[in-house]
């Protein structure tokens, strides 16, 4: 700048360079500032949307699954035909298996619904042991006929409950409200199990979700307690076949034990949901969306690289001990395998896709309550006596050591006996110590799969 003759400042040519740069480079930040907004704007509404359809999709899968298990229970009131009585129990049973697994997905929006998960659990496992019962030419009891029909009034309040919030859905509503929350009616209905607004029968029975059995000691968790930022390596390393975004911290969750909830955005526009536990970093579980395609895995391929997953993951000694298909994915239920003895209460479920071999799915919820060192009695049966017992005409194929769960919270070491008879096959749990039959479970195939009763 100089002063003309008159005192006044002039601008040199220099100086009008000077500004005019300036002027360009924040006409530049401006624009790029306008474009990071935007992209951020647009990847938080793709974030929300591909959120809003994973939950919506959930919800909706829930909704109808609970249908069937009311229109089943309903028509239980009133049949006494044991054919007709055993498939609907056992469609009931699988239906609360596909409940259990989108409310399940659904929990991941941070709240506490345990009490319809147990709910759902409980009367798919009560309409295995019913079948069980009439398999072996029984008769549904005064009694089991009462409960069932408390089922039915329970489960049909709670469908019409969730109904009100497909009402609103129809209307344009959203089930995710703000950063992955679950719409405030959905909560509340959900949670009605939790608070005693829809009440229903307590159920006493032989089953794996029994009343006596909920009240659990989480034995596996161990370590220092993780905070919930900065498990971005460790999510990686969990969705080791994806290519992670972004992780975001959805929320706690404290049902039996405190652990993390996660969003995660994948390539390709796919999001993950990821539960941790807070002790150690435990996985407790995952899932994501993906679109089934036709399979070009076998069982067994599938299978291993189940194992494969879990071996990458540091949990050792874990065996692939019962698979089942549906719509093109591999369910493995694995279990820990020490000394040539199954424990069947150590469960981790893996899903594998079988048209491209990627893990899309993680629970390990019973190894988490039940992983822990035992000290077990030896047998007093040989394996050669068990061979050697009646079991009718079946065909036995393979006789292997396993401890299993039992009523009361208690494990028993037994025989499992797997064979088959007139096409069907079957799993005979023969007590180490005793010799005597302690159960008995038969593969069915279903539309959905093949289902343990």
């Amino acid at each position: 700048m100089l002063r003309d003759a008159s005192g006044r400042l002039v601008m040199t040519k220099g100086w009008k360079t000077f500004f005019i740069i300036m002027a360009i480079a924040m006409l530049v930040a401006i624009t790029l500032l306008s474009i990071f907004l935007g992209i951020a704007k647009s990847n938080e509404g793709k974030w929300k949307t591909n959120t809003e359809y994973n939950y919506e999709n959930a919800y909706y899968t829930l909704t109808d699954s609970l249908l069937n298990m009311e229109n089943n229970l309903s028509k239980l009131r009133v049949t006494r035909s044991e054919n007709l009585v055993n498939e609907m129990l056992i469609d009931v049973a699988m239906n609360s298996q596909t409940a259990v697994a989108n409310l399940t997905t659904l929990s991941y929006g941070g709240y506490n619904l345990s009490s319809a998960i147990k709910y759902c659990n409980q009367v798919g496992d009560y309409s295995k042991y019913l079948a069980q019962k009439i398999n072996a030419g029984k008769n549904l009891s005064e009694e089991d006929r009462n409960t069932l029909d408390g089922l039915y009034q329970s489960t049909f309040k709670l469908g019409k409950s969730l109904g009100q919030v497909k009402e609103s859905l129809v209307a344009g509503g959203k089930i995710v409200d703000g950063l992955g929350k679950l719409n405030g009616d959905f909560v509340s209905i959900a949670e009605g199990l939790v608070d005693g607004s829809i009440e229903y029968p307590s159920l006493i029975y032989d089953g794996a979700f029994s009343d006596s059995l909920t009240d659990r000691e989480v034995k596996g968790l161990s370590g220092e307690d993780i905070e919930s930022s900065g498990q971005e390596e460790r999510i990686k390393k969990i969705l080791s076949d994806y290519d992670v975004s972004s992780v975001n911290f959805i929320g706690e969750n404290t049902n039996g034990f405190d652990s993390y909830l996660y969003q995660v955005n994948l390539a390709g526009g796919q999001i993950a949901s990821v539960q941790i536990a807070k002790k150690g970093g435990t996985i407790v579980m995952w899932d994501t969306s993906f679109d089934a395609k036709e399979p070009t895995l076998t069982v067994e391929e599938g299978t291993l690289l189940a194992e494969q997953y879990i071996s990458k993951q540091g949990i050792e000694n874990m065996k692939g001990v019962y698979a089942t298909v549906s719509d093109g994915i591999l369910y493995v239920n694995m279990c820990y395998a020490e000394n040539d003895i199954i424990y069947y209460p150590d469960m981790i479920k893996v899903k594998v896709s079988l048209d491209d071999g990627k893990i899309v799915g993680f629970e390990g919820l019973n190894y988490i309550y039940n992983h822990t060192q035992r000290t077990l009695n030896s047998p007093s049966v040989t394996e050669g006596e068990v061979s050697n017992m009646d079991f009718g005409g079946l065909s036995v194929k393979s006789i292997r050591l396993a401890l299993i769960p039992i009523t009361g919270g208690k494990e028993i070491l037994t025989y499992e006996v797997f064979g088959n008879m007139d096409e069907y096959n079957f799993y005979i749990f023969v007590d180490a110590e005793t010799g005597k039959e302690v159960k008995v479970m038969q593969v069915i195939d279903s539309d959905e799969g093949e289902l343990l009763m």
